[in-house]
């Protein structure tokens, strides 16, 4: 995959899966006792080392910590450490990963301003590596005074004048008034964004939210076939044809029980 990315995607850059790295951890250090605190000490070192050196430095406490030292998995995952782990990711584009830990204690984060530049910089580098300007550099502007974001802050993507080429869903600029599906759609989108965040926190609320996905769909399935079948019912009770073709066949019936 990998070769086929850089031939046909020269601009892309491939990443290994954070999800899928840490699900193996049982099967690769099945050798060793604690793979819940494992796992616990390795995603904290992953998602809460804000800078390169910072996470060299925990990565080398974990091995140590728990004699991980000479375990080959883990020195060929820390060899390829440039696709696959956050802060070395940051500075690309990558809308689809996000934080699955978190801790109260990296919340604090050094944001950089330059009025005479209009420059602002966060140390969590959320616009660098997902085009949107973090709430800790807006919360900075607001106490600088600054009214307006530089217009470097407000990529196309985002914009009004952004060319879709793969949706069908409309802008609300494109028509003073969003079509009903749209606005449906938006609103679907919107809550089931705080649903998947709040299911995520655990495989129990996972597994909850998927029986209730496949529930809903079958619900939603039902209700779309019976509507179809109605519909077409309907739309044979109305066809001239149809009903000149079923009086047809009740008056050859008649005339047969005639006979």
């Amino acid at each position: 995959m990998k070769k086929a990315l850089e031939a046909c995607m020269p601009t892309t850059v491939h990443r290994w899966c954070i999800w899928h790295i840490m699900k193996k951890i049982p099967s690769k250090l099945n050798g060793y006792k604690g793979h819940a605190d494992i796992e616990q000490e390795m995603s904290q070192v992953v998602w809460n080392s804000h800078s390169k050196d910072s996470f060299d430095r925990n990565w080398n406490d974990f091995l140590l910590n728990f004699g991980l030292a000479d375990n080959k998995w883990l020195l060929d995952l820390y060899e390829h450490r440039h696709i696959w782990v956050p802060i070395y990711l940051d500075h690309h584009f990558w809308v689809g990963m996000r934080k699955q830990v978190s801790s109260s204690i990296f919340n604090k984060f050094v944001v950089t301003y330059n009025s005479v530049a209009a420059e602002v910089k966060c140390q969590c580098l959320l616009f660098e590596s997902r085009g949107i300007l973090c709430r800790h550099a807006l919360s900075v502007l607001s106490f600088e005074q600054v009214s307006q974001v530089s217009p470097r802050y407000i990529l196309e993507r985002w914009s009004k004048k952004v060319k879709r080429r793969h949706t069908h869903i409309k802008s609300s600029h494109d028509e003073p008034l969003m079509e009903p599906r749209s606005k449906r759609f938006d609103q679907l989108v919107f809550r089931s964004q705080n649903i998947c965040e709040f299911a995520s926190e655990s495989e129990e609320l996972t597994a909850i939210l998927h029986r209730a996905y496949d529930n809903v769909m079958a619900e939603m399935e039902s209700l779309k076939a019976k509507r179809k079948g109605t519909s077409s019912l309907s739309h044979e009770d109305g066809n001239p044809l149809t009903s000149f073709k079923a009086r047809q066949g009740f008056e050859q019936e008649d005339i047969q029980k005639i006979g």
